[in-house]
C-alpha cells in the first residue's frame, strides 16, 4: 500500500510540474547519461552507472530505475527528496548510488534485461531518460571426456572421444589438442543444447597407432569472458597396446675386426612389455636358437670369420601384430673383417728372352674387405698393376718383383718373384750421346752396358769422314778400362789431353753369345782456359762501357753537364746579352780608369773568351770594363755578387749593358785591333762554362 501511494503522489507531483511550465515560460532542461552495457557473473554484485545534469542549477526531486525484458517490465527503486524505495525482488538488493547509478547485489539469471534510468526536476518540469543493458554470465560445469573404449586401446582400433560441458551461459567453445597443439583433424562440429545448456564435441582416432600410446588429449571449454570465467579444461593420456617394435644396434659397428668382441642389442619398443626376447643365427631358410630369454643383448667374444652372417632378435608380449612392421622382429647383417693372405704360389725364376713378352704374373689373395694387390720392384721402387706383365722386356725390368696385399690397417702380406732377363748387351744412353770437353783437359767417354751373360767383347772405334772404322787400343793418347757390373759392364774410353784431332765420332761396341750393341759418341773440343779468360775480360770491358754512358746520359739529364752553344750563367740560366758575337756599346768612356793590363792569368781563376777579348780592346780604347765572370753559382771572395780580384789586384769594374744599342752591334774582336790574338781562335772559346 505505501509503494503505492507512493506512485500515486509522483503522479500528482508530476501534474501539478507541467501545469505550471504551461503557465510559466522557464527554459530548462535536465541531461542524464549512463555507462556502458554491464557483464556480471550470477552471484556477484554489479553498478549500472548513471549521472545527470540541470540548467539552470536546481535540485532535483525524483529518481527513478525500472527494468525490462522479453517477458515483463517492473520498477526497482525511486528515490524521492532523498528517501529510496525498493521495489519487488530487489528489496535488500538495489540502491541510487553515486549521484543516480545503481547498485544491485547477488545478481541473479532473472536480473538480465534493460534498465531505465529517470531523472525529474519538477520545479522546471523537466526530466530525462536513458537505459543501459545487463548480461548475466553462468559458469559452465567442468568438461568432461568418455572415451567409446572402456580399457586400453589397441593399434588398429577405431577410437572416440568425446568432450562435454554442461549449464554455461553462454555456451562454451570446446577446442581439441594434443598436448600444446591445436587439432583439426579427427575433430567433428559441436553439438549444443540450449535448453539444457550442454555442448558436446567429438576426436576420431581411426585408426589409433602405437604413436598415440601415451599421448595426452586436452579438451578446453573457453566461454569467451576470460577477465570473468576461466578457461576449463579436461584431459586423457591415451593407453594404446601393440605388439613389439624391434631394432639391433651392434657394438662397434656391424662390421668388426677378427678377434674382436661383438655385442648385439635388441632395442624394443612395445606396450605392454615383452614376455619373450629370443636370438638367432640365419642360414637361408632355416635359422638356429642361440640365447631365450628376456635378456635384450647377445655377446659374442673373440669373433671368427666363420661368424660371418645374419643374426635375428625376436620379441613378443601377446598382442598380436597387424602389419609386418610390428612384427617384433629384427635382423643385423655382420661383417667380419680379416687380415689378407697371398693364396698364390709361383715357380721361380721366371726366365724370358731380351725383347720378348712378358706373360702376365697373377698374384691372387683372400682376406674381408677384398685385399688391394699390386708389384713392387725391388731396389727401384717401381709400382705395377696386378697381373704384373710387359710387351717388352729389357734388363731395367729384370730383378725380384714383391706382390703386396693390403686391406684397412691389417698387415699386408707379401711373396717375391724373381724375373731373370737373357740376352744380347744392351747400351745405356742417348743415341748418338753428345759430350765436349775443354782443350788440355782429360777426356773419358762412359759406355754402360746390360748384359745377361756379360760381353765377352767389348770394342772402341774412331770414324773418318766417310764413316770408316778406326779400331782404338790402350796406347798414346787412349787408354781403355773396364769394370764388371751387377747386370752387365762398364767400359771407359780416357784421352789423356784433349785436342783438336781428338774431336770426332766413337762408337763403343759390345757382343755376348747372344749377341751385340754399339752406341755411337760425339766428342767435341770446348774451348782453352785463354779463350775463356778474354772472353769474360772483353764482358767486363763492355759492360764498364755500357755504365759510364748511362752515367753520363743522367748527369746531362740532371744539369750536372753544360750543354754545347749554351753558356751558363751565374744562376744557372742563359745570358740573353752573350752570345757567339757582342756588340758592346760604351756608355762613359771618360769614367772608365786607365789600368794596366794583367801580367798573368791563371788558368784556374778563367779561360780567355770573347768576352774577355773584349775587356782587352776596351783597354786599348780607354774604356773600363768588369772583370771576368765567375763559374756557375760563384760569387765574390767578398760576398758580393759580380766579378772577383784577380792575382795582380786589378779590380775591374762590372760591365756596363745598360747603353748598348741593337742598332751598334758588332764582333768585340776586329782584324784590325792590335791585340795579338788569333780571331778563330776566341771564337771557338765562347761555348767556355765561365761566359
Amino acid at each position: 500500500m505505501a509503494g503505492r501511494a507512493f506512485m500515486q503522489l509522483s503522479a500528482v507531483l508530476a501534474f501539478l510540474a507541467s501545469f505550471l511550465v504551461l503557465f510559466v515560460d522557464i527554459e530548462a532542461a535536465v541531461t542524464v547519461s549512463v555507462g556502458p552495457p554491464q557483464t556480471v557473473l550470477k552471484g556477484n554484485t554489479v553498478v549500472l552507472q548513471c549521472t545527470y545534469s540541470v540548467t539552470p542549477a536546481a535540485q532535483v526531486d525524483i529518481i527513478t530505475w525500472s527494468f525490462t525484458s522479453s517477458s515483463e517490465s517492473r520498477e526497482v527503486v525511486t528515490m524521492l527528496a532523498n528517501t529510496q524505495s525498493v521495489f519487488g525482488t530487489y528489496e535488500g538488493r538495489a540502491s541510487i548510488t553515486e549521484q543516480a547509478s545503481l547498485r544491485i547485489e547477488n545478481v541473479g539469471e532473472s536480473d538480465e534485461g534493460t534498465y531505465r534510468c529517470t531523472v525529474k526536476v519538477l520545479s522546471q518540469g523537466s526530466a530525462d531518460t536513458k537505459s543501459v543493458d545487463l548480461t548475466v554470465l553462468v559458469g559452465a560445469s567442468a568438461p568432461t571426456i568418455v572415451s567409446t573404449v572402456n580399457s586400453a586401446a589397441r593399434a588398429g582400433d577405431d577410437l572416440t572421444l568425446t568432450c562435454r560441458s554442461d549449464g554455461g551461459k553462454p555456451l562454451p567453445t570446446l577446442t581439441w589438442f594434443n598436448g600444446s597443439q591445436p587439432l583439426e583433424t579427427g575433430v567433428g562440429e559441436p553439438t549444443t543444447n540450449e535448453g539444457a545448456r550442454q555442448v558436446i564435441r567429438d576426436l576420431s582416432l581411426s585408426p589409433v597407432t602405437r604413436f598415440d600410446d601415451q599421448t595426452n588429449f586436452v579438451c578446453k571449454a573457453d566461454q569467451g569472458y576470460p577477465d570473468q570465467l576461466e578457461v576449463q579444461t579436461a584431459e586423457q593420456v591415451l593407453d594404446v597396446q601393440y605388439p613389439p617394435v624391434a631394432s639391433i644396434s651392434s657394438n662397434p659397428n656391424s662390421s668388426v675386426k677378427e678377434t674382436n668382441t661383438l655385442t648385439l642389442t635388441c632395442v624394443v619398443q612395445s606396450n605392454p612389455d615383452p614376455s619373450q626376447i629370443r636370438w638367432l643365427k640365419v642360414s637361408g631358410d632355416s635359422a638356429d636358437v642361440l640365447q631365450t630369454g628376456l635378456t635384450t643383448t647377445y655377446v659374442i667374444p673373440k669373433i671368427n670369420r666363420s661368424q660371418n652372417g645374419t643374426y635375428r632378435c625376436e620379441a613378443s608380449n601377446g598382442v598380436i601384430p597387424r602389419d609386418r612392421e610390428a612384427d617384433g622382429q629384427a635382423t643385423v647383417n655382420i661383417d667380419v673383417y680379416y687380415a689378407p693372405k697371398i693364396s698364390s704360389s709361383f715357380v721361380q725364376p721366371f726366365r724370358v728372352d731380351f725383347g720378348s713378352s712378358l706373360p702376365a704374373v697373377t698374384c691372387e689373395a683372400e682376406g674381408n674387405p677384398m685385399p688391394n694387390l699390386q708389384w713392387v720392384q725391388v731396389g727401384t721402387g717401381r709400382t705395377f698393376n696386378n697381373p704384373l706383365s710387359f710387351a717388352t722386356m729389357t734388363y731395367s725390368e729384370e730383378g725380384t718383383f714383391t706382390c703386396v696385399a693390403a686391406a684397412l690397417d691389417f698387415p699386408q702380406d707379401t711373396v717375391n718373384v724373381t724375373i731373370d732377363v737373357k740376352g744380347r748387351p744392351d747400351i745405356i744412353g742417348d743415341r748418338p750421346a753428345a759430350q765436349e770437353f775443354m782443350e788440355g783437359k782429360v777426356a773419358q767417354v762412359v759406355c754402360e752396358i746390360q748384359a745377361d751373360p756379360r760381353p765377352n767383347k767389348v770394342e772402341w772405334f774412331l770414324l773418318d769422314s766417310s764413316d770408316n772404322r778406326a779400331i782404338i787400343t790402350t796406347g798414346g793418347p787412349y787408354r781403355i778400362m773396364q769394370e764388371n757390373l751387377p747386370n752387365g759392364m762398364k767400359s771407359v774410353l780416357k784421352i789423356n789431353s784433349m785436342k783438336p784431332e781428338h774431336s770426332g765420332r766413337y762408337v763403343c761396341k759390345a757382343t755376348n753369345m747372344y749377341g751385340e750393341d754399339e752406341q755411337y759418341f760425339d766428342v767435341t773440343l770446348q774451348g782453352s782456359d785463354a779463350t775463356l779468360v778474354i772472353i769474360i775480360v772483353v764482358v767486363v770491358l763492355l759492360l764498364l762501357l755500357l755504365l759510364v754512358g748511362i752515367g753520363l746520359m743522367l748527369a746531362h739529364k740532371r744539369g750536372l753537364l753544360p750543354c754545347k752553344g749554351e753558356p751558363e750563367t751565374g744562376k744557372g740560366g742563359r745570358d740573353e746579352n752573350v752570345t757567339n758575337e757582342f756588340s758592346i756599346e760604351m756608355a762613359d768612356k771618360d769614367k772608365s780608369p786607365t789600368a794596366p793590363l794583367p801580367s798573368r792569368v791563371e788558368s784556374s781563376q778563367y779561360i780567355p773568351t770573347p768576352l774577355v777579348a773584349a775587356s782587352y780592346e776596351a783597354r786599348l780604347s780607354g774604356a773600363s770594363f768588369g772583370e771576368p765572370r765567375s763559374p756557375v753559382g760563384q760569387d765574390k771572395p767578398d760576398g758580393k755578387k759580380g766579378g772577383y780580384r784577380d792575382e795582380d789586384g786589378l779590380n775591374n769594374a762590372e760591365l756596363d749593358l745598360s747603353s748598348r744599342k741593337p742598332a751598334s752591334r758588332r764582333p768585340i774582336v776586329d782584324p784590325k785591333d792590335t791585340l795579338d790574338m788569333d780571331y778563330p781562335t776566341l771564337r771557338q772559346q765562347t761555348t767556355s762554362p765561365y761566359v
